[in-house]
């Protein structure tokens, strides 16, 4: 795909100016699209034009089918137990014939020759690595340590490995190569439905579905969805969309920088992957912010800019408004004006759905909202003043107008602990105020993020430290999984989706 440095398009402006051009080759990136892919297999196959762990999990599925293909089958390498879950369906891959043979890595390192593809899973020694670095001629690396070959991984650059754990990632595989490989479609559901004995991450997954789907169902529920970290930019905007559209979520906490990237897609811009010859000097000077392994080129943010400034435009400053409203109107903007592309806010507008930003200075939109008011004070207009207080007596009134709520949380950060610290804040309001607010403590929570609890930050935060903060309920139902939310999300939400659409007692894996 050509990336054309300093073009800015946006779909409805074509006389926006044109700044020189220097011609680059960078791959598209593309939003994972539910409505599109449906099944194991074409989820996993989009997840390599996706970004992260995702990106990872989708070019080595691909990488393993084209070893499988060849005519010299790969060798597997895994030091578990022969009796694990994952040894079995190990032994499966061997059995059809997709890969020759399973070895101990204290095997491999003592047995001569070398020169064929490997497939290395989980965990080796020391004493093993070198042998392991060295004779295979490609080496795909699965396991949750970081462990790869001595320069194959880069800042921004992942070739050949998923860093996660391989009873999560396996079964996955698995279920993606015999679509592939013997036409075998496979659902999200019976793929939920096997996790829960491999342990682990799979086994946190099974548990997320089942407790995500119990929610879903809970229609005295308001659900909250809370989502920090790059997803837009990492391409799982879509995934939000879809959340929205099937009713799954009732309000949105974010952070403003992952509205900003998301208002790229719904105005029909693109993000590109990261190509490690260009080092981030080079991309500087060419104008081509770097996310982790994906690109969000500069004029990108210049056009969201002057989408923005639209909106801003319609807005007479008399009365100071919260994020959520001026989210609302950039959703009304994009409904009206960019019909053919769906996006996050124009989602959460036509299906009524608040999206509270409640950093809302530290992000791109907050930099815009910056210089349109210093640009108004100019020619003697109203600054557009924001008032974070409008938003928190709205989220107490959704949560004190709903017999339960629930949060579905992505990462951690200020988005999730907004939405957690109602319940305190209620609590509070009526010690100090005297008021008679109902009590309220979150009865589901489901949530994604890798962090553990010994790092101290609120990402690793547990429900059970919640509930002695009064924010969780002691017997509310919940689930957290220790993942890459990328290789997660799609499939929690496509299994819901699912399940949610068809009676619970019909429906089969």
């Amino acid at each position: 795909m050509e990336l054309t440095e300093n073009i800015r398009h946006v779909t409805k402006k074509p006389t926006l100016r044109r700044l020189p051009v220097t011609t680059l080759q960078f791959e598209e990136l593309r939003s994972l699209d539910l409505k599109k892919s449906t099944t194991v297999g074409e989820i996993v196959d989009a997840m390599q034009y996706c970004a992260f762990g995702a990106r990872m999990l989708g070019e080595v599925a691909h990488t393993i089918r084209e070893m499988i293909g060849a005519k010299k089958k790969p060798i597997i390498i895994y030091d578990g137990l022969p009796s694990s879950q994952l040894a079995q369906l190990l032994k499966k891959l061997v059995k059809k014939n997709w890969c020759s043979k399973i070895f101990l890595p204290s095997e491999y390192a003592q047995r001569r020759g070398g020169g064929e593809n490997a497939i290395v899973v989980g965990l080796f020694s020391e004493r093993d690595a070198e042998a392991i670095y060295n004779k295979p001629e490609r080496a795909l690396f699965i396991n949750p340590f970081d462990m790869a070959r001595p320069g194959q991984i880069r800042d921004g650059f992942y070739p050949d490995a998923v860093f996660a754990d391989p009873r999560y990632i396996m079964p996955v595989v698995y279920r993606a190569l015999e679509e592939w490989m013997d036409g075998k479609p496979a659902s999200v559901a019976s793929l939920v439905a096997d996790l829960a004995p491999y342990g682990g991450i799979a086994a946190q997954v099974a548990t997320g579905a089942k407790a995500l789907e119990t929610m879903a169902r809970d229609k005295s529920c308001f659900r909250f969805l809370t989502v920090s970290g790059a997803m837009t930019v990492a391409k799982m905007d879509l995934i939000i969309c879809d959340m929205i559209e099937s009713g799954l979520v009732h309000a949105i906490s974010c952070t403003g920088a992952l509205m900003a990237h998301g208002l790229v897609s719904s105005i029909g811009l693109k993000h590109y992957k990261y190509d490690p010859k260009y080092d981030d000097t080079e991309l500087a000077r060419l104008r081509l912010n770097r996310v982790t392994d994906t690109l969000e080129p500069e004029t990108n943010l210049d056009s969201v800019e002057e989408v923005l400034g639209e909106v801003i435009e319609t807005i007479d400053g008399k009365e100071a408004l919260g994020p959520t409203v001026l989210n609302k109107a950039i959703g009304k903007h994009l409904a009206e004006s960019y019909p053919n592309d769906r996006g996050v806010l124009k989602s959460a507008y036509l299906h009524g759905v608040p999206v509270f930003v409640p950093a809302f200075v530290d992000s791109e939109l907050g930099n815009d909202i910056y210089i349109h008011n210093i640009k108004r004070r100019r020619r003697g207009k109203k600054p557009i003043l924001m008032d974070l207080e409008h938003d928190s007596k709205e989220l107490v009134k959704l949560v004190t107008q709903a017999k339960r709520f629930g949060i579905f949380t992505i990462g951690g950060g200020v988005p999730r602990n907004n939405v957690q610290n109602v319940a305190p804040l209620i609590e509070i309001v009526n010690e100090r105020l005297g008021s008679n607010l109902p009590a309220r403590r979150f009865t589901y929570g489901i949530r994604i993020c890798p962090d553990r609890p010994h790092f101290g930050h609120l990402s690793g935060c547990t429900y059970s430290e919640n509930e002695s903060w009064r924010k969780a309920a002691k017997n509310g139902i919940y689930a957290e999984i220790q993942a890459d939310a990328t290789q997660v999300w799609p499939f929690l939400v496509k299994y819901v989706m699912d399940a949610t659409q068809t009676p619970s007692r019909k429906r089969r894996a």
